[in-house]
């Protein structure tokens, strides 16, 4: 590729500078975000070039608030051979070149500055084009300007798993590029069909931002009904990570639509197709065990009580009414040196991405040591094991609201948040989890509707296949008395 630019650390006009995340969608503070340039990683110092002559726009410290930037940066207004006004923005910069202000004129392979952490978390420069205007709603594809080596090197999109979300279908389709040093895709497509027919052309374009919701939220994924998922954090070297992954979802997906055929469109028009991917009728799954009937277990439940154990117990009980008339009265009375559970469980149908659990509870009796737990909503993979779960943890001398995940290898990542959860009182838990089956899988916390705590971890491994609910799991030697009420289990909201 014949390219006006050169790469702002190695100067090169031919390799490419180390990439991380590429332009577009990434993973970012746990949620979903469009990345509006590429990180390229290097030690704190490394010198930044010039990519290409031009006049200094900004440059300074970071002077948060709207149009600013939150770190230590430069902006470059450059004339671009074919597009005409473009601004290249460098940020998380160490130090800025004697010489280098605003209305400064440089050349090509200037230096501007070092590589630095500023409002980062860890070394890297961060660069942009932003076509036309300065704003970051213009940027554009780095690598549409910058010369690196265009192959064909994403996958054709392949079905992952449906979900009902609003009620209609909702699919995900995942592809990946072998190399994280080729991060050039542009486009996504997907058809809509009905036999042979085309009902309703879905894209995402990241270079038109007219399909795309800016910003660093989950809640921003869809637009038009579609979206797409990046399954990687900036700093990919610190997790290990060599390839890019990721998945297109659509939702409200018509009943007359019986097939999907998927496209993935790079920077330089590589293009690949998807087989005809069939559209299921799936019936969501919306479990829901308000106890009135006083049946134990509710219908679709299992319950589960320690045998190991004296006083371990589950059972449908008017003390246990939160609303109502009855409750679950989960009771682990037992001292044995070994986890208990007082509980009911159910069984998930497979090829979700997407669940929520949600209930009342009410810790009238807990005694825990230091460290120790009891796991209220607990999902769980095939087996034995932990996949992630919501819990009661004894933190010092406080008893906090937490979430413990299982990761690949076998071992657990604990994380509590700042909520107290008090005795006596009843509190609404609900715990959301999102891009099941990915390495960027999301479980969020709610006390009372409101957001507590939000971890990610990779659940490709241990992926949820049953919920349990009450004393899902408790502690080695500790004892407690939960109260349930209004257990729900869906894969419905969005």
């Amino acid at each position: 590729m014949v390219s006006n630019y050169i790469w702002p650390l190695s100067k090169s006009t031919t390799k490419p500078d180390h990439m991380n995340t590429s332009f577009g969608p990434r993973i970012n503070r746990n949620k979903w975000d469009f990345h509006d340039g590429i990180d390229l990683p290097a030690p704190i110092g490394t010198k930044v070039h010039a990519m290409r002559g031009g006049k200094v726009h900004r440059a300074g410290p970071g002077n948060p608030g709207p149009g600013g930037f939150s770190s230590r940066h430069v902006v470059l207004e450059v004339q671009d051979p074919s597009d005409g006004p473009m601004f290249l923005v460098y940020v998380h910069l160490h130090s800025i070149a004697e010489g280098v202000a605003v209305g400064a004129r440089v050349a090509q392979g200037q230096l501007l500055g070092t590589v630095g952490e500023d409002d980062a978390t860890y070394p890297h420069l961060h660069i942009e084009f932003r076509k036309g205007k300065a704003t970051e709603r213009s940027s554009v594809h780095p690598l549409r300007y910058l010369p690196y080596t265009d192959t064909a090197n994403f996958s054709a999109p392949a079905l992952d798993r449906f979900n009902r979300l609003d009620t209609l279908m909702a699919v995900r389709l995942l592809f990946e590029a072998s190399s994280k040093l080729e991060g050039d895709l542009q486009r996504v497509e997907v058809d809509l069909m009905s036999g042979d027919t085309v009902i309703e052309p879905r894209f995402v374009d990241f270079n038109d931002k007219s399909s795309i919701n800016e910003g660093n939220d989950d809640e921003k994924l869809f637009k038009n009904g579609i979206g797409v998922e990046g399954y990687q954090k900036s700093d990919m070297v610190k997790d290990g990570r060599t390839d890019l992954q990721y998945g297109i979802l659509v939702r409200n997906i018509p009943n007359e639509c019986d097939t999907l055929i998927a496209r993935v469109i790079d920077v330089g028009g590589n293009t690949v197709t998807s087989a005809p991917i069939p559209v299921p009728n799936q019936v969501a799954t919306d479990e829901r065990a308000d106890f009135e009937d006083g049946a134990m277990p509710p219908a679709g439940w299992t319950a589960l009580a320690s045998t190991s154990g004296k006083g371990t117990t589950v059972t449908n009980d008017p003390s246990a009414a939160r609303s109502g008339l009855r409750g679950m009265l989960c009771v682990d009375g037992s001292k044995k040196k070994s986890t208990q559970r007082a509980a009911i469980e159910h069984v998930l149908p497979a090829g979700r991405f997407e669940w929520i659990a949600e209930s009342w509870f009410n810790p009238i009796a807990r005694d825990l040591g230091p460290g120790q737990a009891i796991d209220l909503l607990h999902f769980r993979s095939s087996g034995t094991n932990l996949s992630v779960a919501a819990r009661i943890h004894k933190d010092g001398d406080s008893f906090r609201a937490g979430i413990i995940v299982k990761n690949p290898d076998g071992t657990v990542s604990p994380s509590n948040s700042a909520a107290v959860v008090a005795k006596d009182t009843w509190r609404r838990w609900k715990l959301h989890l999102l891009r099941i089956g990915t390495r960027e899988t999301t479980a969020v916390l709610f006390l009372d509707d409101d957001e507590k705590l939000r971890i990610n971890w990779d659940s490709t491994t241990h992926e949820p296949r049953k919920l349990r609910a009450g004393i899902a799991l408790s502690s080695a030697g500790a004892t407690a008395t939960i109260l349930a009420d209004d257990l729900r289990l869906t894969e419905l909201e969005r």
